[in-house]
């Protein structure tokens, strides 16, 4: 069973509304049963002093033998009850029929069938007296309590119908006030039952009815309701197993959206994260291959040239000193790149610290000028300054900022042709590094600031691909935006921008 949750909550509403229905159902068999009986009774006290007025009008009747039983038969049809009167001699007047009815055949007097009945018998037919000691304690008792002027209501096993009946009696008064007669009117508790029971038969098939119903809808309701969960652990189950481009795309106001949104959510992080990592673990095997590549060049060279010396293939001084000083430029082209190579491993961890303090930058971009004007004279390079102001105080590292100068300087004169001119302005918030050598093509653009990346030719054979990669970090380090633009063949330009200039007041 595939949707565990749909058909949990389809049995739960089954077992409310179950639940709901025997409640319901309890209550008003209770209830309903207790109201028919009170509201039956109710109807037959009415009954029975209406009898009481009318025979009290008809007291000469009442006392002659065949008036008493046409008017008892009379009665008896109107009300469609069994009416019995007992006079002050203790008389108990009725229907014939009344008094050698069975039980069962009395059952089945109700209607319009006892009335067609009753007509059809001889109206002239004469009262039959029942012997009043034949009658149970309690109705004897309830009659005498009538004989003194008070109504009584009572339920009874009567001896004469045979079954359970409501009795209510009534007293009968003559004009002077007497009590001559009581009028005792008796209903079947059965058909009264019957009554009852057949509202509960109702209430049972309209409970079961509703109980199809509602499970039919719980169901559809459920299955609705569990259909985005069941979605969200499809795209959970995708995430499991590395996919992160599954997502929920559910749109719903309740919680069940909310958490649809935070699964999709976290599917876009998962996924930037799964990129970063496959790029981190390119850029580790990239690093890896360069460092090597970097490392075995010069240690070749050096083997190399050991082995030479060593087997004395090499004998001219003049020769044996060009291999020592080839020797010692791989040992320092090895230094550099040991050096470079812990420069960006510290700053490329942010728990190494950089000592900043107020620094004026026009004072450091003056230092690297004077250092590279050196390094550009053996090309007849002119370093041009501009500055538009002569303070530009920043919190930094000034051997740092000087590095990062250093390097651009270096690589601009390194890029460059002889005699040509390299530019540096400061121009409000912006410093920039102009030169006008071989440029960069728009497609290495976006990666020039990436460890060992470099262009390939003699005029970067001497390269180790850290010192843009360096200058990254320290810009980042320093707060400045880092960026370059080139025109292959005409200019290229780094780009600074710089943290806004701290007041003076700031740096005291």
């Amino acid at each position: 069973m595939r949707n565990k949750i749909a058909w949990k909550l389809t049995l739960y509403f089954a077992a409310v509304l179950l639940i709901f229905a025997l409640v319901v159902g309890g209550t008003f068999m209770h209830f309903f049963g207790k109201h028919t009986l009170d509201l039956k009774k109710k109807e037959m006290q009415v009954r029975a002093t209406k009898i009481a007025e009318v025979l009290q009008d008809n007291m000469s009747r009442l006392q002659n033998r065949y008036g008493s039983s046409r008017f008892i038969r009379y009665i008896d049809n109107i009300t469609m009850e069994n009416v019995w009167v007992v006079d002050e001699n203790k008389n108990v007047k009725m229907h014939r029929e009344d008094a050698g009815a069975l039980p069962e055949q009395h059952g089945m007097m109700h209607g319009h069938k006892r009335m067609l009945m009753r007509q059809q018998e001889d109206i002239a037919e004469p009262a039959s007296d029942f012997d009043y000691n034949a009658l149970s304690p309690e109705i004897k008792r309830a009659v005498e309590q009538g004989f003194t002027g008070q109504n009584f209501v009572m339920e009874e096993i009567n001896p004469v119908l045979g079954e359970l009946v409501v009795t209510v009696g009534v007293p009968v008064s003559d004009a002077g006030g007497k009590v001559r007669a009581v009028v005792l009117l008796h209903s079947p508790v059965q058909g009264m039952r019957e009554a009852a029971w057949e509202g509960i038969r109702i209430l049972i098939l309209s409970c079961v009815v509703a109980m199809v119903l509602v499970f039919v809808l719980s169901m559809l309701f459920s299955w609705k309701f569990t259909k985005p969960l069941n979605k969200m652990r499809l795209v959970a189950e995708k995430m499991s197993e590395h996919d992160y481009m599954e997502r929920c795309n559910i749109d719903q106001k309740d919680e069940i959206g909310q958490l649809a949104q935070t699964l999709d959510g976290l599917g876009e992080r998962l996924l930037e994260a799964d990129q970063a990592s496959k790029k981190l673990e390119q850029l580790r095997r990239d690093f890896i291959a360069n460092i090597s590549h970097e490392l075995r060049t010069p240690v070749t060279v050096i083997r190399g040239s050991l082995e030479a010396l060593c087997d004395r293939i090499v004998t001219e001084p003049q020769e044996v000193e060009d291999y020592h000083r080839q020797m010692l430029a791989e040992t320092l082209f090895l230094q550099r790149l040991i050096n470079d190579l812990l420069d960006l491993s510290r700053l490329q961890n942010t728990d190494f610290p950089i000592e900043k303090e107020p620094v004026n930058l026009c004072d450091v971009v003056q230092d690297v000028v004077r250092s590279s004007q050196r390094l550009g004279q053996q090309k007849n390079i002119t370093i041009q300054l501009s500055l538009d102001t002569p303070v530009y105080i920043i919190e930094g590292d000034y051997g740092r900022l000087r590095q990062m100068l250093l390097i651009f300087l270096d690589n601009s004169i390194k890029f460059s042709p002889e005699q040509s001119k390299i530019e540096v302005a400061l121009l409000g918030s912006r410093l920039t590094v102009t030169d006008h050598g071989c440029g960069v093509k728009q497609e290495e653009l976006p990666h020039v600031f990436d460890r060992f990346y470099k262009t390939r030719g003699e005029t970067n054979k001497s390269g180790s691909g850290l010192g843009l990669a360096i200058s990254k970090q320290i810009s980042e380090r320093h707060g400045i935006g880092l960026t370059m633009t080139s025109i292959p063949g005409e200019a290229t330009s780094v780009v600074l921008q710089l943290p806004p200039a701290l007041k003076k007041g700031s740096t005291d």
